[in-house]
């Protein structure tokens, strides 16, 4: 059977250049620029197939690398922060009905007794969402009275699914905390990584800093006994989006693809390169007077994040003066992007854009380069 347009010439760059400068009514291409000195990096206005052909990492898929290989799902997440133990309930509850298939619980340093579970969890169905915790006061006591609640509940280990974000942690409290861990869908370790986007750090800055702390902790637990399986299941990043829609999408990409070198480097094998990595729509660009325009950010943010083959997002909410309104419009912007737009379906939608394809070639070079830099340096402690 004949081939759909055959009868069409296959036009070549040259000729796809010289359309471009005559609808730019002369501009030269390769003299326009899209990104921002700030960005770091340098990227052609167009590319080609021709060009992304010669790619050295082109065709490869993130596909392997994700712990669900079927399809491009993520968990729908929502934050929940701990003033009064009650009130935490109540709004953990409200966000379950909204929709949201994973909780964030911000514990804000109290020290949570064991008695405050119940009140906590009162009518939430704990191993039938994913819960995951940061700050708490003392992590492993926080991690053993958990574990001690759900077993006196009959929730069983195997369906807990959640773990513990951390700005800071060092190798022998994440080997401490993973020996306590025995439940396989409980993820333990979860780096939060968004503090780089927070401090200012471009795209590549942000990735380089991500594997250069995951590395050092990475050390630290092999010399600790912890094993690749035990790493692989127990580890996770958390990226905040920014507002450049292509290259967060090859950011989110690339935090897949750079730690699967780490560990292969480190001499793991293939089926122990998969991490968890979620998602937090950033702050930094967000506006305090004209809060509607946060809507289409945000809106913008979150597709990348899920165009980059994220595991669970949150979507912050646009405005603090109406909670109500601003949390169900921002799980409601997940829902959309599931039921109307199916992108949950479509398993690596980015792959094969000749422009991200080109994103995530330039920004993992500079970044794997930031990365040993980092090493040369000391390592992340040192650097941080």
């Amino acid at each position: 059977m004949s081939k759909l347009f055959e009868e069409f010439e296959n036009p070549s760059i040259t000729d796809w250049k010289k359309l471009t400068e005559k609808e730019l009514k002369g501009k030269n291409i390769d003299e326009l620029k899209l990104w921002l000195e700030s960005d770091g990096f340098a990227a052609k206005p167009a590319y080609f197939r021709e060009e992304t052909e010669e790619l050295p990492m082109f065709g490869q898929s993130i596909r392997p690398l994700r712990f669900d290989e079927q399809n491009n799902d993520w968990l729908i997440c929502s934050d929940v922060r701990v003033e009064d133990i009650g009130e935490a309930n109540a709004e953990l509850l409200h966000k379950l009905s909204l929709g949201a298939s994973a909780i964030t619980i911000d514990l804000n340093g109290h020290d949570i007794a064991r008695d405050d579970f119940d009140e906590l969890f009162d009518g939430v169905i704990v191993d039938a969402i994913a819960i995951s915790f940061t700050n708490a006061y003392n992590t492993l006591r926080f991690q053993a009275d958990y574990f001690e609640w759900t077993e006196k509940n009959d929730y069983g280990a195997e369906n807990l699914m959640g773990g513990f974000w951390f700005e800071h942690i060092n190798a022998d409290l994440a080997t401490a905390i993973i020996k306590d861990n025995n439940r396989h869908a409980f993820g333990a370790i979860g780096l939060d990584c968004t503090q780089f986007y927070t401090k200012g750090a471009n795209i590549w800055q942000q990735l380089g800093a991500s594997i250069s702390w995951g590395n050092e902790l990475l050390n630290g637990l092999r010399k600790n006994g912890i094993s690749f399986e035990e790493v692989s299941d127990n580890f996770g990043f958390s990226l905040a989006v920014g507002t450049s829609f292509l290259p967060e999408i090859a950011k989110f990409r690339l935090i897949r693809f750079l730690w699967a070198r780490v560990m292969q480097q480190h001499g793991a094998s293939t089926k122990r390169w998969k991490t968890w990595v979620h998602a937090q729509t950033g702050e930094r660009h967000l506006s305090s007077l004209d809060t509607p325009v946060n809507l289409l950010r945000e809106n913008s943010m979150a597709m990348s994040a899920v165009m980059g083959s994220i595991d669970s997002l949150t979507v912050n909410p646009f405005r603090q003066d109406e909670p109500e309104l601003a949390d169900r419009m921002a799980i409601n912007t997940q829902h959309l992007m599931k039921d109307e737009a199916r992108l949950d379906r479509v398993i690596d939608p980015a792959a094969g854009s000749y422009y991200v394809e080109h994103l995530t070639d330039i920004l993992g070079k500079k970044a794997w380069e930031f990365f040993l830099e980092i090493e040369e340096r000391g390592g992340y402690s040192v650097c941080s």
